[in-house]
């Protein structure tokens, strides 16, 4: 595990950004490891947390915040990698290697470099202390700084970055860079006057430029500076190096065999404060003068971005530390206005702590703060990674963050009046390193559109663009079009969506009939059994659940049903599922009173026990599961014996509640479960007595990654996979489906010509689109009768007018999932899309420059994930291709690449395929020709070339792709 200070704080294994929580707990990592191997006094983590505003709980909020951090490193094999927080009196111990920290890599490589200065060997100093500058990617710890907090030790650490970069420019001026140092240095002793090594620094680099009067110019503001704010004369070195500039000492002018100081003494002057030696001659004195590194260095990347148009260079675009991406994503922008407070001071700090208040609700529901300018703030969702509901996420935020600066209380800035609009929309972010959280570069008309709705947004409100409002009306009541005002008092999921009313029950009977067995079993012989069920989203798991429940009500005898969300917004508690059952088991509203509620769980409890003792021991556990304390009922970092108990006393009370009648536990998307509830599920259906209960967990296959044997080897404990759909299954399905949408919306039949007005022609067009997977039917249909019934024209039927467009919620489904991916693997992925349908692993070798050993383990993981299929084919070396299995993750891969980047692509898949010795010539037909209209107007100079060869060879009808909508 890797820690990153000297920038935004960071965590990475294997260049894998790791979640680290709220600010607390980014706080408390950043000043442990600031003091590591060290032990840091609580008190000290709440002065540096809170200052003199620490509230009451405070000591508390660090131990869990502590919990927290223990937690995330365990997970992530700290203690193997001698990376550990321990507790130690009087507060905590983080032990962590040095060489796994950026900032005491920096340290040593800033010490080895002041060593080689020091020895005279300019070019291994300045290689040195460029490493060390390099490791700086903005302002140490600025995310925290950003929230208000102001340690010495930031500071510190800023002047230590300006010594070594004041130390690189003089090994520079020592190799003879100063015709590159000039620009470098200009801008630093315009913003800093008064630092008198830089101001020498660049008078002598002018100098050697031939810039006599203006190095002269520059110690005439320098000295002004000094002695109008500090009363004092500029140093001995700088004034004896004035004098050498005005005399045209010989001294300074460049020379190989002795260089000079800043100061303008030689090595050899034994009264120089900064006497250095001649340099030796060595092979690495000669290489070409690199560039000078500027300081500060760039937060984000290091060089100048590639030009989009560049496609003649495929180099340019291909090769770099830049990932770009063409992305649909949610923006949150936030405007405040502090109507009574004028004084400066006060407004820093009121923006501040809004700062802090709109970064923890952006995280709360998965955004990320991307910029601040003055009282102006926006939050990515869809960085780094796509989620299928970000509309939803942006809006809650949005809402949270009125909500909480409606309710002013202690600590809050004053007359607040807050501004808020959400819009969604497509952009390209580029990434200044693989593992970066944060875009440094965000680029689209949604920016603008979310900006012009903020212009219309009253004070306190809340305005979504026009998608944003269609894709988030079962979420959240609206007031208008566009004002979402609530959430809506029914959970979504609870009641049946419109594509879940309409949709028939097509495909499922065998894993239907599975499922009520076991319901059948667990009554007649009294014992537990979990049942998994597995599948992509939209899949059909709720659907599958549903219908038991309606066989299970035309029983005799029907079972008591209980459902359990895990929240996808990370703003629960980890045991919310369980908190909802419970809740729904004694019939607790949100609106009971914490009094009603106590009430009702201590008659529950003594109906369940007579046992004075187990009653004291029931309540003690339940009580926080129902929000009547304030400590989490199971954290993380508990000691075994209390999490045992905890565990043993929910096992009993469900068992008690299962001896009365049957029943049925259902815990939607386990795979967002937290590992305390993971862990409990896994200790009920082994632990509870002879009992009916049927525990249904439905999961993505993610939940296999967290937990590879979930499942195996229980006694009680049944896994279904939901495959996708047959195309007979998806025909039906689709046919039934626009037939019962037309009846319902009162929908004139379709004109003739299109799609949509022959059922048959209309289910053939579209299978292939929707992957056996019934929510993307459901998607499609009521887009193509969505946009019939607006006036707009259907799309036509016939292959030669390409794919429809994709329904956002499919394509952020598949852009969710792909993100998901490995680094290395989606890079292979995209890759793929790149050649077409059929890729092997020679064509993606030589497309990303990869060894083919590694381009074919990562098609065999796609292949394990179900993203590519692998075939038999001789026509191509090895006999094995690949295939997409899904038409539609082809499409949104070959969509999040940059068009400059999909042209540089193809011309150089076009190259590989001309130096084979055979190629076929419409496949290079096909690459010339996307790579001619993905250039940018088709006007460039390659666009012609790639076009003009296209044709020579042979046209192709090659459909355009398809993009959300």
């Amino acid at each position: 595990m890797q820690f990153y200070l000297l920038g935004p704080l960071e965590a990475r294994i294997a260049g894998q950004s790791i979640a680290l929580g709220g600010i607390n707990q980014r706080a408390t990592l950043g000043l442990l490891l600031l003091n590591a191997n060290q032990v840091v006094p609580t008190s000290q983590v709440i002065d540096a947390l809170w200052g003199m505003h620490a509230p009451a709980t405070s000591r508390k909020m660090v131990q869990n915040a502590a919990s927290s951090l223990r937690r995330i490193i365990a997970e992530h094999g700290g203690s193997e990698q001698d990376t550990e927080l321990l507790t130690r009196s009087p507060g905590y111990l983080l032990t962590v290697p040095r060489d796994a920290v950026d900032l005491y890599i920096f340290q040593r490589l800033s010490k080895e470099g002041r060593a080689a200065l020091a020895a005279g060997a300019w070019a291994s100093a300045a290689r040195s202390l460029r490493e060390a500058l390099a490791l700086w990617r903005g302002p140490a710890l600025c995310d925290l700084a950003e929230t208000g907090i102001n340690w010495p030790e930031l500071s510190a650490l800023e002047s230590a970055r300006g010594a070594v970069a004041e130390d690189l420019y003089e090994a520079e001026l020592c190799l003879g860079r100063h015709h590159d140092l000039v620009s470098a240095l200009e801008p630093l002793v315009e913003a800093a006057p008064d630092r008198e090594r830089l101001c020498g620094l660049l008078m002598l680099a002018l100098y050697r430029c031939g810039r006599q009067r203006e190095a002269l110019t520059v110690y005439q503001r320098t000295r002004k500076v000094l002695r109008t704010e500090f009363g004092l004369e500029p140093g001995r070195d700088l004034q004896e190096l004035e004098h050498k500039i005005l005399n045209h000492d010989t001294s300074l002018v460049f020379d190989r065999s002795a260089a000079v100081t800043a100061s303008g003494r030689r090595s050899s002057d034994p009264a120089s404060p900064t006497a250095v030696r001649e340099p030796a001659p060595a092979p690495e004195s000669s290489a070409p003068p690199e560039p000078a590194v500027p300081y500060p260095m760039p937060a984000a990347a290091p060089a100048a971005r590639p030009a989009a148009a560049a496609v003649d260079s495929p180099s340019a675009l291909l090769s770099g530390p830049y990932r770009t991406e063409r992305k649909w994503v949610s923006v949150l922008t936030a405007r405040a206005l502090l109507t009574s407070v004028d004084d400066p001071e006060q407004i820093d700090g009121a923006l501040k702590a809004m700062t802090a208040a709109v970064m923890e609700e952006g995280e709360r529901f998965g955004g990320v703060l991307q910029g601040r300018m003055g009282a102006q703030w926006w939050v990515l969702f869809g960085a780094p990674h796509t989620r299928e509901n970000d509309p939803e996420r942006a809006t809650r935020a949005a809402l949270a963050l009125q909500d909480r600066f409606r309710q002013r209380g202690p600590g809050q800035p004053p007359a607040v009046s807050l501004r808020v609009a959400v819009a969604t929309g497509e952009v390209m972010m580029t990434y200044g390193a693989p593992g970066d959280t944060r875009p440094s570069d965000v680029i689209g008309g949604v920016l603008d559109t979310c900006q012009r709705l903020l212009e219309e947004v009253p004070a306190g409100g809340v305005r979504v663009c026009e998608h944003t409002s269609r894709v988030t009306r079962d979420a959240f009541e609206y007031a208008g079009a566009d004002e979402p005002v609530a959430e809506r008092a029914t959970p979504p999921g609870t009641q049946l969506s419109d594509g879940f009313r309409l949709s028939p029950f097509i495909g499922r009977e065998a894993e239907l009939e599975t499922l009520c067995r076991l319901l059948r079993t667990i009554r007649s012989r009294r014992r537990p059994h979990l049942v998994t069920l597995l599948g992509e989203p939209g899949i059909g798991k709720s659907r599958l659940v549903h219908e038991l429940a309606q066989y299970d009500a035309g029983l005799p005898e029907s079972a008591r049903w209980l459902v359990g969300r895990v929240s996808p917004f990370g703003c629960e508690t980890p045991l919310g599922a369980l908190s909802e059952m419970v809740r729904g088991l004694l019939g607790i509203t949100d609106s009971d009173s914490a009094a009603a509620t106590e009430r009702t769980l201590a008659d529950a409890v003594d109906r369940l026990t007579a046992s004075p003792d187990e009653r004291a021991v029931m309540l003690r556990r339940l009580r926080p599961l129902l929000g009547l304390e304030e400590d989490d009922p199971a954290p993380a970092g508990c000691s075994p014996e209390a999490k045992a108990e905890s565990f043993a006393v929910w096992c009993k009370f469900l068992e008690e509640i299962a001896a009365e009648q049957p029943l049925v536990a259902v815990l939607e998307d386990l795979h967002l479960a937290d590992d305390i509830l993971l862990d409990f599920v896994g200790y009920l259906t082994d632990h509870v007595g002879a009992v009916p209960i049927l525990v249904i967990a439905t999961a993505r296959p993610e939940l296999l990654r967290e937990r590879p044997h979930w499942g195996g080897g229980k006694r009680n404990a049944t896994t279904l996979t939901l495959a996708p759909l047959t195309r007979e299954e998806s025909g039906l399905l689709l046919n039934e489906l626009a037939t019962r949408y037309r009846e319902r919306e009162r929908l004139p039949s379709p004109p003739p010509g299109s799609r949509c007005a022959d059922p048959d022609g209309f289910g053939a067009a579209l299978i292939s689109q929707m992957g056996g997977n019934p929510l993307f039917a459901w998607e499609f249909i009521r887009m193509y009768h969505d946009c019939g019934r607006s006036g707009a024209p259907v799309v036509p039927a016939g292959p030669e007018h390409g794919h429809p467009p994709l329904p956002q919620s499919v394509y952020a489904v598949i852009a969710a999932r792909l993100d998901r991916l490995a680094p290395e693997d989606k890079e292979v992925l995209y890759d793929a899309a790149v050649f077409g349908n059929k890729v092997w692993v020679d064509a993606v070798a030589a497309l990303n420059k990869r060894a083919p050993g590694d381009v074919a383990a990562s098609l065999r993981r796609l292949e394990h994930l179900e993203l590519l299929r692998r075939i038999r084919d001789k026509s191509v070396p090895d006999g094995v291709a690949y295939v997409f299995r899904h038409e539609l993750v082809l499409e949104v891969a070959y969509s999040h690449l940059p068009r400059a980047v999909r042209a540089a692509k193809h011309l150089r898949a076009a190259a590989w395929l001309e130096s084979l010795p055979t190629h076929r010539a419409d496949l290079l037909a096909v690459h010339y020709e996307l790579a001619a209209s993905a250039s940018e107007d088709g006007s460039a100079d390659n666009g012609r070339l790639s076009g003009h060869r296209a044709r020579r060879i042979r046209r192709p009808a090659h459909p355009p792709l398809a993009m959300p909508v």
